[in-house]
């Protein structure tokens, strides 16, 4: 597990856009092990990502500090709900990690054009998702210098 410096006064939110439950369950113990205080939340179609992050902009609420995101998803596409996260002056500074079972070129040139900050190919076994976990927390929380504003979404 990794050692994080004592100043991170405010736990850090992820949202998990995956309609895949076991998958999205197993990705959250894996972040939940590796930091406690991490607080996450599923959401299970691109529909329901796009309702969620809209209501937290409007409440003036920051809606977390990192998306992953899955690409095939039901009603409304990864690619989409991607796609609406960076038309969005202000949603567009949350970084999105494209987490998806898509090896694709086609897919990750799409993503990255869309605005992708990283595209993984899904890990297929249980260590392999355990040691993504430790190290996208690693990145994002520890490496990665993100916009002051992330602190507040604003309308």
């Amino acid at each position: 597990m990794l050692a994080y410096p004592a100043f991170r006064a405010m736990p850090k939110k992820i949202v998990i856009v995956d309609d895949n439950l076991p998958d999205a369950k197993t990705l959250r113990l894996a972040l939940a092990r590796e930091d406690p205080t991490i607080e996450t939340i599923v959401l299970d179609d691109g529909a329901r990502a796009m309702d969620f992050f809209s209501s937290a902009k409007h409440a003036n609420a920051p809606p977390c500090d990192l998306i992953l995101l899955d690409l095939n998803l039901p009603r409304v596409s990864g690619l989409e709900v991607l796609e609406f996260l960076k038309a969005d002056s202000e949603l567009k500074k949350i970084p999105v990690v494209i987490l998806s079972g898509s090896s694709s070129q086609q897919d990750i040139e799409q993503c990255y054009a869309a605005g992708a900050n990283s595209y993984i190919c899904k890990p297929t076994g249980i260590d392999e998702v355990f040691n993504m976990a430790a190290q996208l927390i690693a990145y994002w929380f520890s490496h990665a210098k993100l916009p002051n504003s992330m602190q507040s979404v604003e309308n």
